[in-house]
């Protein structure tokens, strides 16, 4: 067994005893090896606390949009009660999103959001000019005309999966919804770290085609894969959707 397979199966959490036993010696033996799963630990840490980082953000912005910064002016029995006055405002204002029709090209501006680069660090060196590496600087820097170029290139010699989620990712920022399901759809074939990440860009390229039946197909897919990326938002997306 390869070691690229070694790591996928451990991360999806299904490596035999056998196979747990000949990951863990490869981990203490080989340093690339181990900086290879170190570096993929530290990439699902970052995305699995993405959510709770932008959902604290939110509640900053909330409080400093309806407590005033006028401290010393603010007379301290009145503080609980713009407190209070704010928290109310907020729920009224979440109820009355929720309970509005859905409009799925508003639904998509919202949510949608190009995935990070959570694959291959970009080296910006004249001594790393490979296809690969410049794939991701163009995805990096938003020139996805490029990048999609790039990346279907490097995936023609490579047969590297993920390279089908970035180009998926790419295809859908410049409107190219169509082939974005068609690279999602051909991506969700394969297993590897982000594959399951593909139902959530799946479902948003459906919703703003207006195919909210399948959106909705590809969220509870998500939300059954047990993948946590964008658990919070599909769930809320879905109950938007309902």
């Amino acid at each position: 067994m390869t070691n690229e397979t070694l790591i996928e199966k451990y991360f999806s959490k299904r490596l035999t005893t056998d196979e747990s036993l000949e990951f863990q010696k490869l981990y203490d033996t080989n340093p690339n090896f181990k900086q290879e799963v170190d570096f993929l630990k530290t990439v699902r840490t970052v995305t699995e606390t993405e959510d709770d980082a932008q959902f604290k953000k939110q509640l900053e912005s909330y409080e400093s949009e309806y407590i005033p910064e006028e401290k010393s002016t603010t007379k301290t029995w009145l503080k609980p009660l713009i407190a209070a006055a704010g928290l109310i405002l907020i729920m009224f204002s979440i109820n009355f999103f929720m309970t509005s029709n859905s409009n799925e090209e508003k639904l998509f501006s919202t949510y949608f959001e190009p995935s990070k680069n959570v694959t291959s660090p970009i080296v910006r060196s004249a001594d790393h000019e490979t296809i690969l590496n410049n794939a991701f600087i163009a995805y990096d820097e938003q020139n996805y005309k490029q990048a999609i170029a790039l990346f279907e290139s490097s995936y023609q010699t490579s047969k590297q999966s993920e390279l089908l989620f970035y180009e998926g990712n790419s295809l859908l920022a410049l409107g190219d919804t169509n082939l974005a399901i068609e690279k999602f759809k051909e991506h969700l074939k394969y297993s590897d770290i982000l594959t399951h990440r593909s139902h959530w860009y799946l479902a948003l390229a459906y919703l703003k085609i207006k195919q909210t039946d399948k959106a909705k197909h590809e969220l509870n897919a998500l939300l059954d894969s047990g993948e946590t990326f964008k658990k919070t938002e599909a769930t809320s997306l879905l109950k938007k959707l309902n």
